[in-house]
């Protein structure tokens, strides 16, 4: 892998660069960083991918990430975004891609995601399973245009 690497861990609904494409969903981004133990990697890994069909059934595309390394250029002031987020040895950074048409096509999806139950023990354990005492870091993203 090159030298600034994620490894994919599971993607759905391949993005179509067409003009037509970016309308139907990619104007707004959520993104989500957390860490997790390395000895739960393959746990969190099987735990993130049973999420997918839900959001597929929702329209939105959905990417996790695990971070590979920070490759600094000399010279210019910059932080690894393993050590921004205080990242320990025997842990992973991880990042989640939520893709959406836009703001609105969030807050439904958000608000169907709080009210679906069956969700709960998923949730439950991905929060088992992440870094105790961490906080998900989270950002929304608009498209630039």
């Amino acid at each position: 892998m090159g030298s600034n690497a994620f490894y994919v861990i599971c993607e759905n609904m391949p993005m179509n660069k067409t003009e037509s494409a970016t309308k139907e969903i990619g104007n707004h981004l959520e993104v989500f960083f957390y860490r997790a133990p390395k000895k739960n990697h393959d746990a969190i890994a099987a735990n993130l991918k049973k999420f997918v069909p839900w959001f597929e059934r929702a329209g939105v595309r959905i990417d996790y990430f695990q971070f590979a390394e920070s490759k600094l250029m000399e010279g210019m002031s910059m932080q690894g975004l393993d050590k921004a987020l205080s990242a320990g040895e025997d842990e992973e950074v991880w990042v989640e891609l939520q893709y959406y048409r836009d703001s609105r096509h969030r807050d439904d999806t958000f608000t169907k995601m709080m009210q679906d139950k069956s969700l709960e023990p998923l949730g439950n354990e991905f929060f088992g399973l992440i870094t105790r005492g961490s906080s998900l870091v989270t950002g929304s993203f608009n498209r630039l245009r």
